[in-house]
C-alpha cells in the first residue's frame, strides 16, 4: 500500500509540474492560441480545396482515349 500512494503522489506532482511548464513556455493565451490553430486550419483548408478543383478540371480536359 505504501507504493501505491506514492506512485499516486508522483503521478499527481508530474501533473502539477507538467502543467505549470505548459504555462510558463506558451507564447499566447489559449483563445489566441486556438484561433492562430483556426485560421492555419481554414488557410490549408482553402488551398487543398482549390488544388483539388485544379485538378479536377485537368483531369476533365485530358483528351479521352479509347
Amino acid at each position: 500500500m505504501k507504493n501505491y500512494g506514492l506512485c499516486l503522489f508522483s503521478l499527481l506532482g508530474g501533473a502539477v509540474v507538467g502543467a505549470a511548464v505548459a504555462m510558463l513556455v506558451t507564447p499566447k493565451s489559449g483563445s489566441a492560441m486556438r484561433e492562430s490553430i483556426r485560421e492555419f486550419v481554414n488557410d490549408e483548408l482553402s488551398k487543398m480545396s482549390k488544388k483539388c478543383s485544379e485538378m479536377g478540371h485537368n483531369i476533365y480536359d485530358m483528351p479521352h482515349s479509347k
